[in-house]
């Protein structure tokens, strides 16, 4: 893409790691929704001893120390890429909790996903995966899936 041209922002660039925006207010501190959300997110994964749980205590880290840091590592393919990311994840069998303490705890953990990808959506770009996975745990939260 030439330079000064806005994409669809699924461009990716970057080291190979993985998706990266293409142009966000790096600089811009989080909000504290966001935080709470990220702060309810590492509670719940560290709760059911998940290893993604270590992402998010990173991403928590960088608010503020790196704000450019914490937006990539809250916006990147670990928490919303395809197989193997946290998204996709929260359809994972039960970890051994009785069944209506896991619903609820997958519920939870949607929540705070939704609030986290919505933040994401309203800066552009964002991660293209995003939008998909805020709708389809909006739908689940509210279907009590």
């Amino acid at each position: 893409m030439r330079p000064g041209r806005r994409g669809n922002g699924s461009e990716a660039r970057g080291s190979g790691h993985g998706w990266a925006p293409a142009s966000a207010p790096a600089d811009e501190s989080p909000s504290p929704e966001l935080l709470k959300a990220l702060q309810g997110l590492r509670e719940i994964l560290h709760g059911v001893g998940h290893p993604r749980s270590a992402d998010v205590d990173a991403a928590l880290l960088l608010a503020d120390r790196d704000a450019a840091a914490f937006w990539r590592a809250i916006d990147g393919n670990a928490l919303w890429g395809g197989a193997g990311s946290l998204a996709a994840e929260t359809l994972g069998d039960n970890p051994g909790l009785p069944n209506v303490e896991w619903e609820a705890t997958v519920r939870e953990l949607r929540a705070c996903l939704i609030e986290v990808g919505e933040t994401l959506m309203a800066r552009n770009p964002h991660n293209p995966g995003i939008s998909s996975w805020v709708l389809a745990f909006r739908n689940w939260n509210e279907s009590q899936v």
